[in-house]
Protein backbone atom coordinates (compact mmCIF):
# COMPACT_ATOMS: atom_id res chain seq x y z
CA UNK A 1 0.00 0.00 0.00
CA UNK A 2 2.63 2.54 1.00
CA UNK A 3 4.19 1.62 -2.23
CA UNK A 4 0.94 2.37 -4.54
CA UNK A 5 0.95 6.15 -2.64
CA UNK A 6 4.63 6.75 -3.23
CA UNK A 7 3.44 5.69 -6.91
CA UNK A 8 0.78 8.00 -6.97
CA UNK A 9 2.60 10.72 -5.35
CA UNK A 10 5.42 10.18 -8.04
CA UNK A 11 3.14 10.65 -10.59
CA UNK A 12 1.11 13.64 -9.92
CA UNK A 13 3.56 15.62 -9.10
CA UNK A 14 5.82 14.78 -12.31
CA UNK A 15 2.71 15.68 -14.26
CA UNK A 16 2.71 19.53 -13.17
CA UNK A 17 6.70 19.41 -13.09
CA UNK A 18 6.99 18.27 -16.86
CA UNK A 19 4.05 20.74 -17.84
CA UNK A 20 6.11 23.37 -15.97
CA UNK A 21 9.25 22.28 -18.24
CA UNK A 22 7.57 21.91 -21.83
CA UNK A 23 6.26 26.02 -21.02
CA UNK A 24 9.73 27.01 -20.08
CA UNK A 25 11.36 25.25 -22.72
CA UNK A 26 8.88 26.78 -25.31
CA UNK A 27 9.87 30.34 -24.22
CA UNK A 28 11.42 32.14 -26.87
CA UNK A 29 14.71 34.09 -26.04
CA UNK A 30 14.14 38.30 -27.42
CA UNK A 31 16.22 39.31 -30.38
CA UNK A 32 16.73 42.61 -30.91
CA UNK A 33 16.87 44.42 -34.05
CA UNK A 34 20.29 45.46 -34.95
CA UNK A 35 18.00 48.26 -37.59
CA UNK A 36 21.01 47.99 -40.05
CA UNK A 37 20.05 50.12 -43.33
CA UNK A 38 22.60 48.55 -45.32
CA UNK A 39 23.16 44.07 -46.07
CA UNK A 40 26.35 43.04 -44.33
CA UNK A 41 27.30 40.50 -47.30
CA UNK A 42 26.33 42.72 -50.64
CA UNK A 43 26.56 46.40 -49.21
CA UNK A 44 23.45 47.02 -50.93
CA UNK A 45 19.82 48.48 -48.70
CA UNK A 46 18.13 45.81 -46.64
CA UNK A 47 14.71 44.40 -48.05
CA UNK A 48 13.17 44.73 -45.17
CA UNK A 49 11.74 40.93 -45.49
CA UNK A 50 15.01 39.48 -45.11
CA UNK A 51 16.80 38.69 -42.03
CA UNK A 52 19.22 36.22 -40.02
CA UNK A 53 19.81 35.93 -36.03
CA UNK A 54 23.46 36.35 -34.86
CA UNK A 55 24.33 36.65 -31.22
CA UNK A 56 21.13 37.79 -30.14
CA UNK A 57 20.79 40.57 -32.73
CA UNK A 58 18.50 40.10 -36.05
CA UNK A 59 20.22 41.86 -39.16
CA UNK A 60 18.71 42.67 -42.26
CA UNK A 61 19.45 41.45 -45.84
CA UNK A 62 19.10 42.44 -49.33
CA UNK A 63 18.28 38.67 -50.05
CA UNK A 64 18.24 35.62 -48.99
CA UNK A 65 21.27 34.53 -51.22
CA UNK A 66 23.14 36.91 -48.64
CA UNK A 67 22.59 34.11 -45.74
CA UNK A 68 25.07 31.50 -46.64
CA UNK A 69 27.79 33.89 -47.00
CA UNK A 70 27.06 35.52 -43.77
CA UNK A 71 26.47 32.53 -42.16
CA UNK A 72 29.96 31.47 -43.54
CA UNK A 73 31.87 34.32 -41.59
CA UNK A 74 29.54 36.53 -39.92
CA UNK A 75 32.29 38.53 -38.31
CA UNK A 76 33.99 39.81 -41.58
CA UNK A 77 30.91 41.04 -42.90
CA UNK A 78 29.80 42.60 -39.43
CA UNK A 79 32.92 44.88 -39.36
CA UNK A 80 31.97 46.01 -43.32
CA UNK A 81 28.40 46.71 -42.34
CA UNK A 82 29.43 48.75 -39.72
CA UNK A 83 32.08 50.75 -41.27
CA UNK A 84 29.19 51.50 -44.26
CA UNK A 85 26.40 52.20 -41.87
CA UNK A 86 29.03 54.86 -40.60
CA UNK A 87 30.49 56.44 -42.99
CA UNK A 88 27.43 55.91 -45.95
CA UNK A 89 30.12 54.10 -48.25
CA UNK A 90 30.23 50.68 -49.72
CA UNK A 91 33.47 48.75 -48.25
CA UNK A 92 35.36 46.78 -50.89
CA UNK A 93 35.22 43.51 -48.60
CA UNK A 94 31.58 43.05 -49.59
CA UNK A 95 30.67 40.20 -51.91
CA UNK A 96 28.58 42.02 -54.26
CA UNK A 97 26.59 39.82 -56.39
CA UNK A 98 23.83 39.59 -59.09
CA UNK A 99 20.29 39.76 -57.73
Amino acid sequence: MKVLALVMLLVFCAVPLASWADAAGSVKQSVADAGNKFCPVSGDKVSGKDFIEHNGKRYGLCCKQCTGKFKKNPEKYLMAMVNQELTGKPVESHDHHMH
